[in-house]
This record gives C-alpha cells, structure tokens and sequence, in this order.
C-alpha cells in the first residue's frame, strides 16, 4: 500500500469507528452516488428529495427542502472536521461521492491520495475552505430542485459544524474553553454566519457543559411522528436547557 493509500485508509478507519455511518472507501465515485458538478447530480438530488416526499407526504415543503439539504451537507462536514482533530489531516473533498440508501446519505468514497498534513491553524484553513466551496456548489446544483434560501442554507452548515465540534470535545476530552476557542476558529475560516454560540447548560451535579443550540430548525415537528429537538430554537430557552439537562445528564 502507497503512504498515500495508507494515510487516508487510516484515516477512514478512524471515521468509522468515530460514526458508524462515515463509512468511506478509497476509490472514485460510482455513477449512483451523489458528486458536485457530475452529469446527472441534480436528478439524484431530485430522487433524495422525491423521497422524503413520499416518506411522509403531510410534513409539507419545508421539511422535505430541509431533511433533504441536511442530508447532502453533513458527511464532508464531519469528515473534515473528524479528520483535522483526530487524525491531523485535510482530505481533498473535490471528488467526494457520497452514498444514498433508503433516502439516507451515508458512506462515501474518495480518490486514493495524501490528506494534506500541517499545523492545526493550517489545517482548519484548508478545510474550510473545501466545505464552503462544497455547501456553495452543493447550493447551486440544489436550487435546481428545491428552493432554499442561501443564509439558511450556511445556518445549517453553521449547526453542523458545531455538533461535529461537540463530537470532537467528546473524543478528545477537551474542556469548554478549548471548544470556544475552536468554534470561533472554524467559524471564522468558514465565513459563516454566527448568529448564536454553543449554549452552556449546568447539570444537577455540578458539570457545566456545552450544548448545541441551533440556528435553523431542522422542521422534524411537522413529521406525523415528529416532535421539536431538544436543541429546536423554536423552544423557550428554558424548556431547552431543561431537555438539554436531561439527555446531558445520561452521558458518561
């Protein structure tokens, strides 16, 4: 196996084990996967969306716009994100192919080659640059389908990678402090709006930790079986930080 070959195996090997469902392989995209820019792109797009549309019919546009962006947007996020913090890498998302099976978007693959190595300052740069060039040309192929306005479009960007960074502070055991500091460094690579923080929420026992608190709802509630998030803005702020003290509550 070529160091090129090696570095990024070692590094899918560690997104799987992070998130069961980052599962990648090294290779180029097949012609059933979604990949930017590629012949045919927009009508799978238009076949993720038709999905959720027929999943649950009374959820409304909203919610089928929304599942369906959310969908395409998360993996090169969190690959990028996993990959810089946990692996000291930036893989080239240019060709990313990303899976989709039963309207899920899970798995992807990428062309054999060196992820970039560099200081971590170095690396966040490249990285997001590649992911706001990703939501960007994701964004116009998109629209070709399913309107969504661009600033909620970034804002559910913005979400994701808060809750990647959140993931981070889980598997390197990062205190808040640090977390804040890497927040406003991703943020300020992405360009991105910043129209809220990580929220703080203090459990029963002492603990004070950081939370999710979006930007965007993610229109779950309209679903026949749906309900709000805990991290829902549609929430008052303090039925979240109950909810959120609850479920924080059970983690180790």
């Amino acid at each position: 196996m070529s160091d090129a070959s090696g570095d990024l195996a070692a590094l899918l090997t560690t997104l799987r084990a992070t998130v069961p469902a980052l599962h990648g392989r090294i290779g180029t995209p097949s012609p059933d996967q979604l990949q930017c820019a590629s012949p045919g792109n927009p009508q799978r797009i238009a076949a993720l969306h038709a999905h959720w549309q027929r999943a649950h019919p009374g959820a409304g546009r909203h919610y089928w716009t929304t599942r369906s962006w959310t969908l395409l947007i998360w993996q090169p996020i969190y690959l990028s994100l996993l990959a810089v913090h946990l692996q000291h890498r930036a893989p080239c998302l240019g060709q990313l192919g990303q899976s989709v099976c039963d309207g899920f978007v899970g798995g992807f693959s990428l062309p054999s080659h060196s992820p970039q190595r560099g200081e971590q300052q170095e690396l966040i740069a490249l990285a997001a640059g590649q992911i706001g060039d990703f939501v960007e040309r994701q964004l116009d192929e998109f629209d070709r389908v399913a309107s969504i306005h661009p600033k909620l479009a970034r804002l559910f960007a913005v979400d994701c990678t808060r809750a990647a960074l959140l993931l981070v502070q889980r598997r390197l055991g990062l205190p808040n402090s640090a977390l804040r500091e890497l927040e406003a460094c991703w943020l300020r690579a992405l360009a991105m709006p910043r129209s809220s923080a990580l929220l703080e929420v203090r459990l029963d026992d002492g603990r004070e930790c950081l939370a999710l608190g979006r930007n965007a709802c993610c229109q779950h509630f309209r679903r026949e079986d749906g309900e709000f998030c805990s991290t829902c803005p549609k929430l008052k702020p303090a039925e979240r930080q109950r909810r959120l003290r609850e479920e924080l509550a059970k983690v180790d």
